[in-house]
């Protein structure tokens, strides 16, 4: 049904490619055999599981290394305000403190269950031990150099995996007060325990993230090989319905090229007719290669030349052309009130609505009447072509915008190209064709063409 002929060469001059001759398979409609060479089996839907598993594995991972390190950092800031805070409670944050204390003068008495302070000479031995609890980690011996290092820094610091402190140095005010160092510590193995849990349930949770993620991944997967499968079969039908479509008119012209070669004057006038054959069988594969060029184009989304465009206008022109060169079928032209200007590329409009009033005339029997509609409906302008002719068989519907698609009783030339450029131009534009459901009321074909408005 998608065939379609020219309108004249007013309408070719204006841009609509119309075949010129008849080309027809012996079996119009019917499916070509299916190609030889099976779909060779791809590897994406496995590339797209182990993408999707790879990106929530690495987004995961990062995500609780963040969140560890942030816990971590925290806790540590924490614990270095109540060390220093104790500190200072203690005396022992100022310069000027005195003598080494005993127990009765600890930073922070009664000590936490994770506190640690230790009073220790300049030569780094333990002279007084205080501890909270009797399970802490042991403390690490210093140097006399580390010592001095440690109380040099105003903040406390790791020492060790086990423990933050700070180091705040005594000096000597006689021999019976010597000097020395003041540790005030802190555990830190609580600390690293809840980083550790904070990993555990990051962990749990991220099992069944991880399951569902490879649901989806494969479910994902599996429709992109049917989609690039079907895109294949559809790509190596489209392939040997082209190379079906061009071997015809080469067949014929071969044999009328051998017919032309024949040097008898006898001859003469069927010499003539096969070089008319030739010439219009040339010019049929010239426009079918032009309508195949001009498909791939649109299909591949190359630029169209854009700018303001009058439905209107364009819709009386095509009206008019298609009346001059068949004054025998009827074409009523119906134009909504107001203003049908949109963005869009004037000669592949045109070409469209040409297209879809040519294949109302050639699918239709003599003297029917074809109706042009313009008018606006949410913010698209809207095309439709209705004929009151025997209308679209049900199963021409689902693949009627498909190339090369033509009903088994159609007797009407063409490639079979006509309404899948009309669906490409339609899309290029933005915009959508539908074919309407019959009515009882209304039996014959009705598209509707939606391009959006120009703002």
């Amino acid at each position: 049904m998608s065939g379609f002929t020219g309108l004249g060469e007013n309408i070719r001059a204006a841009g609509m490619l119309a075949p010129t001759d008849t080309c027809r398979r012996p079996h119009p409609g019917r499916p070509l055999p299916p190609v030889e060479q099976p779909i060779r089996p791809h590897h994406a839907g496995r590339r797209t599981v182990g993408f999707w598993l790879i990106a929530t594995l690495t987004t995961l991972g990062a995500v609780a290394a963040l969140s560890a390190h942030t816990l971590a950092q925290n806790l540590a800031a924490r614990t270095d305000q109540e060390i220093t805070r104790a500190s200072e409670l203690g005396g022992l944050g100022g310069a000027g403190a005195g003598a080494l204390p005993d127990a009765a003068s600890l930073p922070f008495p009664p000590l936490g269950g994770n506190d640690l302070v230790l009073v220790l000479d300049a030569e780094g031995r333990v002279v007084e031990r205080h501890r909270g609890s009797e399970g802490l980690p042991a403390f690490p011996a210093l140097t006399p150099a580390r010592l001095k290092a440690y109380a040099a820094r105003p903040n406390p610091s790791a020492f060790g995996e086990g423990y933050r402190a700070k180091v705040v140095r005594v000096p000597e005010t006689d021999r019976r007060h010597p000097s020395g160092y003041v540790v005030t510590a802190r555990s830190t193995v609580e600390d690293r325990r809840a980083v550790e849990r904070l990993l555990q349930v990051e962990t749990a949770a991220a099992f069944p993230l991880l399951a569902t993620v490879l649901l989806g991944a494969r479910r994902l997967g599996r429709r992109e090989v049917r989609e690039r499968e079907d895109t294949e079969r559809r790509l190596r039908e489209f392939m040997a319905a082209a190379g079906h479509e061009l071997r015809n008119p080469l067949t014929t012209i071969s044999g009328y090229a051998e017919l032309a070669r024949v040097g008898d004057p006898a001859y003469e006038p069927m010499r003539q007719e096969a070089l008319g054959r030739i010439a219009t069988e040339v010019g049929r594969m010239s426009t079918l290669i032009d309508e195949l060029v001009l498909l791939t184009r649109l299909d591949l989304g190359q630029p169209l030349q854009l700018t303001c465009v009058d439905l209107a206008q364009l819709c009386r022109d095509a009206v008019s052309a298609a009346r001059d060169c068949h004054p025998d079928r009827p074409v009523r032209l119906l134009l909504a009130p107001g203003d049908h200007t949109v963005t869009g590329d004037p000669l592949r409009l045109h070409q469209l609505v040409a297209n879809l009033l040519a294949n109302a005339r050639v699918h239709t029997p003599p003297g029917t009447t074809t109706t042009l509609g313009l008018g606006t409906e949410d913010g698209h302008r809207v095309i439709e072509i209705l004929d009151d002719g025997p209308g679209i068989p049900d199963d021409l519907r689902a693949r009627l915008f498909d190339p090369f698609v033509r009903g088994e009783e159609t007797r009407a030339a063409g490639s079979g190209l006509g309404l899948s450029i009309v669906a490409a131009i339609a899309t290029a534009h933005g915009g959508t064709i539908t074919l309407e459901p019959s009515h009882p009321s209304h039996r014959g074909a009705w598209f509707r063409v939606l391009i959006p408005a120009s703002s």
